[in-house]
């Protein structure tokens, strides 16, 4: 060794020494973490403001990953990458510092690595532990098997027109296998409310499905066979991997490839037989095949105008919409990724057995026709320092011909904590991909241009600030238009944190859209107070503000239609030292004038569950959750009870939905066992 190559030895070991000292005072100021709970609300509350159903997907994932937490230090690329708010260049800044000081010692080393900002550090503490590697490891990835069997009762303590009692309990069964590295299997049976079981016309559970998956051998980097949902570039091609709001454009990324399905969603799923190969460093190729039967509504000459999304069969109605379509798709994905650099070009068929005719209303002269639909696209990025650029162009192939479709990001990171980001889009009204998800304030990938600014700035002393904007236009009438459309949106949050133990955040949405050839506005506020009164208590407050306003230049000012939503939300939980016991309540008192000034608020829920509640109305409710785990926590029992009452009616919803009563309780119970 030379003299120099000694000294930079040296300056090595110094480095880490300081590094792991460092650490380890951090981690000692910093015994306290935020929860999975404070998680669950402010990433709900910051991410899906209003736009619930959307977040289903990816906090039911969110949910699986913190429930089977992985060792950062075994941890592969992959695995990291399923947490959607780690960038590919946090990831593989996570792979440099243990290339180049070894396995972590304690997640507080995290601190040390400049490209995760604050917040990224804290919520991945909630999915990943630190521990020494296993020598078995290397030896035999088959070792170690995991397994889990989880059920659920959905209990109403009320009566509604269209069905029995018993018959509007839902029902949930599930199981997980996992064997070493290599192996992961799952069963998933599911019934909901209002649906039929042990019937002569449904003997099983209405929505059944399962995977078995294969990983990392020899070529093969993933074999999947059974459900399981894809995503590759920006969604124009295929994405029903996990859907996003616009808030959340520059901070998340689409996560890429193949992946089981095991949430309860009945429609954006694949099923049949899909892999990809690892073809050297750079290269990745996947293709997939499925097949699966749709609801939709046949007419009499045997074509079908739409695809039912609800995966609700209760009624008589809806069962003769089940399953009548079969569809059958098939992709081919190629990659390739080098120094910053990534390309990839996606291509995909699809055929349904009944054609696709459209009526002569005016919004439906756009929607698509045919048995046969296809697209190709092209996605690309470079990532380097402190820029990212990435985006995809896409065509469509359908009986009319189809369209172009073209999303593109350019995103400049300031610092570890702050950044700036742009995104533009342009889907032209014959652009049609049946498994299309991207940016956008329309649910469909077509008719709409549009730009977002948004920036971060995730540590300004005590202050974090996110900002977005966003304008979008449609040239061809939406739904209830006549003509073309526009509108924009600007949503704005501070965060303020003086102290560890207490926090509020302030964040305000306004928005401008058409609707009926009319403009309104829409104007949300909500104001959160959160304080750890110590390790065992924790306490929040919530005030909500919706106001919905239609001006419009031939009525007076007297004659103009508004509305005005208002809420309060306190609620309060304990945890003990243990974690075996935990006991959450919220209580929420709530006015609004119509469902245009409805409310939607985040509140305590179980696992695998989605607790995004949407109030309009006057009324108050009340939700209670309670945990208890066993020592070795390998057997659990989780209940909620939830009250919703309202002042402003005698019955509850309409038809087959109607409960004659102002009261709307119900009871959920869970029982989950590990071995």
């Amino acid at each position: 060794m030379s003299k120099a190559e000694h000294h930079i030895s040296i300056l090595r070991r110094l480095t880490f020494l300081f590094a792991l000292l460092l650490a380890t005072a951090f981690h000692a100021v910093a015994q306290e973490r935020i929860s999975w709970e404070e998680f669950m609300q402010e990433m709900t509350e910051e991410y899906a403001f209003g736009e619930g159903e959307q977040w289903q997907e990816l906090l039911e994932l969110l949910n699986e990953l913190h429930e089977h937490p992985i060792n950062i230090n075994t941890a592969e690329s992959e695995d990291l990458l399923q947490l959607p708010f780690l960038s590919e260049k946090a990831v593989d800044a996570i792979a440099d510092y243990k290339a180049l000081y070894g396995p972590m010692r304690s997640l507080g080393e995290l601190i040390l690595i400049v490209a995760l900002g604050e917040r990224e550090r804290e919520w991945l503490k909630l999915f990943v532990f630190a521990a020494p590697v296993p020598a078995q490891l290397t030896t035999n990835q088959w070792k170690g098997a995991k397994q889990e069997l989880s059920t659920r009762f959905d209990i109403p303590c009320y009566q509604r027109d269209g069905w029995p009692w018993a018959q509007g309990i839902a029902h949930q069964l599930r199981y997980f296998w996992q064997q070493g590295r290599r192996l992961d299997a799952s069963l998933r049976l599911e019934k909901d409310a209002g649906e039929e079981l042990f019937t002569h016309r449904s003997p099983f559970w209405d929505s059944y499905g399962g995977h078995v998956m294969l990983k990392n051998i020899g070529i093969i980097k993933q074999l999947l066979v059974g459900d399981f949902k894809a995503g590759f570039g920006e969604g124009l091609v295929i994405n029903n991997s996990l859907q996003f709001g616009k808030a959340s454009t520059s901070l998340w990324r689409t996560p890429e490839g193949i992946r089981p399905h095991r949430s309860t969603d009945e429609v954006h799923f694949m099923r049949g037989v899909a892999a990809t190969l690892s073809l050297g460093q750079q290269w990745q190729l996947t293709a997939f095949y499925s097949i699966r039967a749709l609801d939709a509504t046949v007419n009499k000459d045997n074509s079908v105008s739409s695809i039912s999304t609800t995966g609700l069969h209760r009624t008589d109605s809806e069962w003769s919409h089940r399953h009548t379509l079969q569809s059958q798709t098939t992709a081919l994905h190629a990659q390739w990724q080098h120094n910053g650099w990534h390309a990839g070009v996606t291509g995909m068929f699809q055929y349904y057995d009944h054609q696709f005719l459209q009526n002569t209303t005016l919004y439906r002269h756009i929607y698509p026709e045919g048995y046969l639909f296809g697209a190709v696209s092209a996605d690309y990025g470079y990532q380097r320092g402190r820029l990212l650029l990435r985006g995809e162009t896409a065509h469509s192939f359908d009986s009319r011909g189809g369209g172009w479709a073209t999303l593109n990001k350019a995103a400049w990171r300031f610092d570890a904590n702050t950044q700036l980001a742009a995104i533009q889009r342009y889907y032209s009204k014959n652009y049609y991909s049946p498994h299309a998800s991207a940016i956008g304030e329309n649910s469909q990938v077509q008719n709409e241009s549009g730009l977002t600014l948004q920036l971060d700035a995730s540590r300004l002393g005590p202050f974090t600030l996110q900002a977005l904007f966003d304008i979008f236009y449609s040239p061809w009438p939406r739904y209830t238009m006549t003509r073309y459309s526009w509108g924009w949106e600007g949503i704005t949050q501070a965060t303020w944190q003086p102290r560890q133990h207490y926090q509020l955040r302030l964040r305000y949405r306004v928005k401008s859209k058409e609707t009926s050839d009319r403009r309104h506005y829409s104007h949300q506020l909500r104001a959160t107070y959160v304080h750890d009164i110590n390790q065992h208590w924790h306490a929040a407050l919530s005030a909500f503000l919706h106001r919905y306003h239609e001006p419009d230049a031939a009525r007076t000012a007297e004659m103009q239609s508004s509305s005005n939503g208002f809420a309060l939300a306190p609620q309060i939980s304990y945890t003990d030292a243990s974690e075996r016991l935990r006991a959450a309540l919220m209580f929420v008192w709530f006015h609004t004038a119509d469902y245009n000034s409805r409310l939607y608020l985040y509140e305590p829920s179980l696992f695998q569950t989605f607790g995004m509640a949407q109030l309009y109305g006057k009324g108050q409710r009340l939700a209670a959750t309670l945990r208890l785990r066993t020592p070795n926590k390998r057997c659990e029992v989780q209940t909620k009870v939830g009250v919703t009452h309202y002042a402003d009616r005698s019955e509850i919803s309409s038809g087959v939905l109607r409960i004659n009563a102002s009261w709307k309780p119900d009871v959920q119970l869970l029982l989950r066992l590990k071995w």
